[in-house]
Protein backbone atom coordinates (compact mmCIF):
# COMPACT_ATOMS: atom_id res chain seq x y z
CA UNK A 1 0.00 0.00 0.00
CA UNK A 2 1.15 3.52 -0.77
CA UNK A 3 0.27 5.23 2.61
CA UNK A 4 2.65 2.31 4.11
CA UNK A 5 5.74 4.25 2.95
CA UNK A 6 4.23 7.78 1.70
CA UNK A 7 5.03 9.59 5.03
CA UNK A 8 8.73 8.42 4.77
CA UNK A 9 8.99 9.66 1.32
CA UNK A 10 7.56 12.56 1.47
CA UNK A 11 10.02 13.47 4.61
CA UNK A 12 12.71 12.90 1.83
CA UNK A 13 11.87 14.33 -1.06
CA UNK A 14 12.05 18.27 -2.02
CA UNK A 15 11.55 20.79 -4.51
CA UNK A 16 14.21 21.60 -6.08
CA UNK A 17 15.30 25.58 -6.31
CA UNK A 18 17.56 26.98 -7.80
CA UNK A 19 18.62 30.90 -9.09
CA UNK A 20 16.95 32.15 -12.41
CA UNK A 21 18.54 35.25 -14.10
CA UNK A 22 14.94 36.15 -15.10
CA UNK A 23 13.92 36.80 -11.13
CA UNK A 24 16.81 38.82 -10.09
CA UNK A 25 18.76 35.80 -9.39
CA UNK A 26 16.20 34.58 -6.57
CA UNK A 27 16.01 30.33 -6.15
CA UNK A 28 12.83 29.07 -8.62
CA UNK A 29 11.04 25.76 -8.52
CA UNK A 30 13.41 23.73 -10.77
CA UNK A 31 12.88 19.79 -10.45
CA UNK A 32 12.41 17.34 -7.52
CA UNK A 33 15.04 15.46 -5.29
CA UNK A 34 15.63 12.89 -2.79
CA UNK A 35 17.91 12.06 -0.11
CA UNK A 36 19.09 8.38 -0.77
CA UNK A 37 21.44 8.53 2.49
CA UNK A 38 21.27 9.91 6.22
CA UNK A 39 24.67 11.56 5.51
CA UNK A 40 23.42 13.82 2.65
CA UNK A 41 23.65 12.36 -0.46
CA UNK A 42 20.70 13.75 -2.69
CA UNK A 43 19.58 12.45 -5.52
CA UNK A 44 18.28 14.65 -8.92
CA UNK A 45 17.86 14.43 -12.65
CA UNK A 46 21.20 15.79 -14.66
CA UNK A 47 18.58 17.89 -17.07
CA UNK A 48 17.29 19.77 -13.76
CA UNK A 49 21.14 20.86 -12.73
CA UNK A 50 22.30 21.23 -16.15
CA UNK A 51 22.41 25.23 -17.84
CA UNK A 52 20.47 23.98 -20.19
CA UNK A 53 18.05 21.91 -19.52
CA UNK A 54 19.87 18.86 -21.26
CA UNK A 55 20.85 15.54 -19.98
CA UNK A 56 24.68 16.16 -21.18
CA UNK A 57 24.56 19.83 -21.28
CA UNK A 58 26.72 22.03 -18.91
CA UNK A 59 26.54 21.67 -15.60
CA UNK A 60 25.44 24.67 -13.38
CA UNK A 61 27.90 26.39 -11.08
CA UNK A 62 25.81 28.17 -8.71
CA UNK A 63 24.52 24.69 -6.81
CA UNK A 64 25.70 26.05 -3.89
CA UNK A 65 22.89 29.02 -4.06
CA UNK A 66 20.84 26.46 -4.58
CA UNK A 67 17.77 25.41 -1.89
CA UNK A 68 15.41 22.76 -1.44
CA UNK A 69 12.38 23.16 0.28
CA UNK A 70 9.03 21.33 1.13
CA UNK A 71 5.35 22.81 1.27
CA UNK A 72 4.16 24.88 4.55
CA UNK A 73 1.43 22.97 6.72
CA UNK A 74 -0.77 24.96 8.85
CA UNK A 75 1.53 23.87 12.26
CA UNK A 76 4.68 26.44 10.64
CA UNK A 77 6.78 26.77 7.27
CA UNK A 78 7.95 23.75 5.43
CA UNK A 79 11.04 22.22 5.56
CA UNK A 80 14.28 23.53 3.86
CA UNK A 81 18.09 22.94 3.31
CA UNK A 82 20.84 24.72 1.93
CA UNK A 83 24.58 23.97 1.93
CA UNK A 84 24.97 21.63 -1.01
CA UNK A 85 28.06 20.58 -4.14
CA UNK A 86 27.09 19.15 -7.02
CA UNK A 87 29.75 16.30 -6.54
CA UNK A 88 28.68 13.37 -9.47
CA UNK A 89 26.72 13.61 -12.90
CA UNK A 90 26.12 10.77 -14.79
CA UNK A 91 24.42 11.67 -18.00
CA UNK A 92 23.56 8.98 -19.85
CA UNK A 93 21.28 8.29 -17.19
CA UNK A 94 19.93 11.88 -16.26
CA UNK A 95 21.61 11.42 -12.83
CA UNK A 96 23.07 14.31 -10.79
CA UNK A 97 24.33 13.60 -7.12
CA UNK A 98 24.97 16.23 -4.49
CA UNK A 99 25.93 16.02 -1.04
CA UNK A 100 24.18 18.06 1.74
CA UNK A 101 26.02 19.39 4.37
CA UNK A 102 23.92 17.99 7.57
CA UNK A 103 26.39 19.90 10.44
CA UNK A 104 25.70 23.43 8.38
CA UNK A 105 22.02 22.75 8.18
CA UNK A 106 22.06 21.39 11.64
CA UNK A 107 20.80 24.83 13.40
CA UNK A 108 17.20 24.44 10.83
CA UNK A 109 14.30 24.16 13.13
CA UNK A 110 13.29 20.58 11.35
CA UNK A 111 16.61 19.48 11.96
CA UNK A 112 16.95 20.33 15.69
CA UNK A 113 16.92 17.08 17.64
CA UNK A 114 17.93 14.73 15.01
CA UNK A 115 21.75 13.31 13.93
CA UNK A 116 20.54 12.33 10.13
CA UNK A 117 18.56 13.44 7.16
CA UNK A 118 15.49 11.46 6.08
CA UNK A 119 16.25 8.79 3.32
CA UNK A 120 14.64 6.58 0.91
CA UNK A 121 16.57 2.91 0.21
CA UNK A 122 17.64 2.16 -2.69
CA UNK A 123 17.00 -1.22 -4.12
CA UNK A 124 18.32 -2.48 -7.35
CA UNK A 125 15.83 -5.33 -7.60
CA UNK A 126 14.62 -4.95 -11.48
CA UNK A 127 11.11 -3.62 -11.61
CA UNK A 128 8.70 -5.76 -13.49
CA UNK A 129 5.92 -4.83 -15.98
CA UNK A 130 2.70 -4.67 -14.42
CA UNK A 131 4.28 -3.40 -11.34
CA UNK A 132 2.84 -0.90 -8.98
CA UNK A 133 4.93 2.01 -8.36
CA UNK A 134 4.26 6.05 -7.23
CA UNK A 135 6.10 9.09 -7.73
CA UNK A 136 6.22 12.32 -5.07
CA UNK A 137 7.27 15.53 -6.33
CA UNK A 138 6.85 19.02 -7.14
CA UNK A 139 5.03 19.57 -10.48
CA UNK A 140 3.28 22.75 -11.20
CA UNK A 141 5.20 24.51 -8.64
CA UNK A 142 5.84 28.26 -9.57
CA UNK A 143 7.50 31.59 -8.24
CA UNK A 144 7.67 35.23 -8.98
CA UNK A 145 10.27 37.92 -7.81
CA UNK A 146 9.78 41.77 -7.46
CA UNK A 147 12.23 44.71 -7.28
CA UNK A 148 10.82 47.21 -4.30
CA UNK A 149 12.48 50.22 -3.33
CA UNK A 150 15.69 48.34 -4.55
CA UNK A 151 14.99 45.44 -2.12
CA UNK A 152 14.22 41.78 -4.33
CA UNK A 153 11.17 39.99 -2.91
CA UNK A 154 11.03 36.35 -3.59
CA UNK A 155 8.15 34.04 -2.81
CA UNK A 156 6.88 30.20 -4.23
CA UNK A 157 3.79 28.26 -4.55
CA UNK A 158 4.71 24.47 -3.84
CA UNK A 159 2.44 21.84 -5.64
CA UNK A 160 3.30 18.19 -3.55
CA UNK A 161 1.60 15.81 -5.61
CA UNK A 162 1.58 11.94 -5.52
CA UNK A 163 1.28 9.53 -8.90
CA UNK A 164 0.37 6.51 -8.91
CA UNK A 165 0.85 3.78 -12.20
CA UNK A 166 2.10 0.68 -13.15
CA UNK A 167 5.46 -0.26 -14.76
CA UNK A 168 4.29 -0.03 -18.92
CA UNK A 169 7.75 -1.20 -20.17
CA UNK A 170 10.57 -2.06 -19.11
CA UNK A 171 12.36 -1.09 -22.13
CA UNK A 172 12.42 2.40 -23.51
CA UNK A 173 12.81 1.23 -26.95
CA UNK A 174 14.78 -1.17 -29.07
CA UNK A 175 17.82 -1.11 -30.98
CA UNK A 176 19.04 -3.83 -33.76
CA UNK A 177 21.55 -4.84 -30.93
CA UNK A 178 20.71 -4.87 -27.34
CA UNK A 179 23.53 -5.43 -24.67
CA UNK A 180 23.27 -5.38 -20.52
CA UNK A 181 25.80 -2.57 -21.04
CA UNK A 182 22.82 -0.39 -22.59
CA UNK A 183 21.50 2.48 -20.28
CA UNK A 184 18.00 0.85 -18.43
CA UNK A 185 15.06 2.64 -18.50
CA UNK A 186 11.52 1.57 -17.48
CA UNK A 187 7.83 3.10 -18.81
CA UNK A 188 5.46 4.34 -16.45
CA UNK A 189 1.42 4.45 -18.13
CA UNK A 190 1.23 8.00 -16.66
CA UNK A 191 1.87 11.20 -17.77
CA UNK A 192 4.62 13.08 -14.84
CA UNK A 193 4.45 16.30 -15.51
CA UNK A 194 6.93 19.44 -15.37
CA UNK A 195 8.79 19.78 -11.67
CA UNK A 196 8.29 15.88 -11.35
CA UNK A 197 12.01 16.02 -13.07
CA UNK A 198 14.26 14.26 -10.66
CA UNK A 199 11.64 12.57 -8.03
CA UNK A 200 11.65 9.13 -7.10
CA UNK A 201 10.38 6.24 -8.33
CA UNK A 202 8.83 4.16 -5.38
CA UNK A 203 7.85 0.12 -5.70
CA UNK A 204 4.62 0.42 -4.09
CA UNK A 205 4.86 -3.30 -2.26
CA UNK A 206 8.54 -2.12 -0.58
CA UNK A 207 8.74 1.21 -0.04
CA UNK A 208 12.00 1.03 -2.05
CA UNK A 209 13.29 3.82 -4.64
CA UNK A 210 13.91 2.00 -7.89
CA UNK A 211 14.36 4.80 -10.46
CA UNK A 212 14.32 9.08 -11.20
CA UNK A 213 11.80 10.79 -13.26
CA UNK A 214 13.56 12.10 -16.16
CA UNK A 215 11.73 12.25 -19.24
CA UNK A 216 7.97 12.34 -21.14
CA UNK A 217 6.69 10.81 -24.15
CA UNK A 218 4.99 12.82 -25.96
CA UNK A 219 2.88 10.72 -28.97
CA UNK A 220 2.16 12.12 -32.38
CA UNK A 221 -0.86 10.80 -33.81
CA UNK A 222 -1.48 11.49 -38.02
CA UNK A 223 -4.44 13.47 -38.69
CA UNK A 224 -5.00 11.59 -42.26
CA UNK A 225 -8.41 12.97 -42.33
CA UNK A 226 -7.52 16.27 -43.16
CA UNK A 227 -4.85 15.51 -46.05
CA UNK A 228 -4.45 17.98 -48.47
CA UNK A 229 -4.17 17.61 -52.17
CA UNK A 230 -0.94 16.97 -52.07
CA UNK A 231 -1.43 13.81 -49.18
CA UNK A 232 0.20 15.93 -46.52
CA UNK A 233 -1.80 15.68 -43.08
CA UNK A 234 -0.85 17.76 -39.78
CA UNK A 235 -0.37 16.11 -36.70
CA UNK A 236 -1.80 15.96 -32.83
CA UNK A 237 0.88 16.34 -30.11
CA UNK A 238 0.05 14.76 -26.54
CA UNK A 239 2.71 16.13 -25.03
CA UNK A 240 2.96 13.58 -22.45
CA UNK A 241 1.10 10.24 -22.46
CA UNK A 242 3.76 7.84 -20.99
CA UNK A 243 6.71 8.87 -18.39
CA UNK A 244 10.29 7.43 -19.34
CA UNK A 245 12.23 6.95 -15.88
CA UNK A 246 16.23 6.28 -15.11
CA UNK A 247 16.63 3.32 -13.37
CA UNK A 248 19.05 3.16 -10.47
CA UNK A 249 20.42 -0.55 -11.28
CA UNK A 250 23.10 0.50 -14.06
CA UNK A 251 26.07 -0.76 -13.78
CA UNK A 252 27.47 2.40 -13.54
CA UNK A 253 25.41 4.00 -10.93
CA UNK A 254 25.11 1.00 -8.59
CA UNK A 255 29.87 1.32 -8.77
CA UNK A 256 29.18 4.93 -7.51
CA UNK A 257 26.97 4.11 -5.06
CA UNK A 258 29.00 1.29 -3.71
CA UNK A 259 32.30 3.70 -3.93
CA UNK A 260 30.40 6.22 -1.52
CA UNK A 261 28.97 3.72 0.96
CA UNK A 262 25.18 4.34 0.00
CA UNK A 263 23.24 1.59 1.15
CA UNK A 264 21.59 -0.89 -1.91
CA UNK A 265 19.48 -3.64 -1.19
CA UNK A 266 18.55 -6.12 -3.46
Amino acid sequence: MIRKSLDSVRKATFCVELPDKASHDMPMPTGTGFFISPDGWFVTAAHVTSENGAADGPQRNDIDKAWLTKESTPTGPGAMCQFMELRYVLPQYDLALLKVDFQKNSNKEWLKGKAEFPSIPVSKRPLAMGEPVYSFGYPLSSGEAKSSGGVIIGSTRLSPRLTSAIVSSDLDETNIVMTSGDPQYYVLDKALNYGNSGGPIIATETGCVHALCSRFQPVYVPQTHMADANGKYPFVVIPSLYSVVSSLRNQETLELFNKLMIPVSE
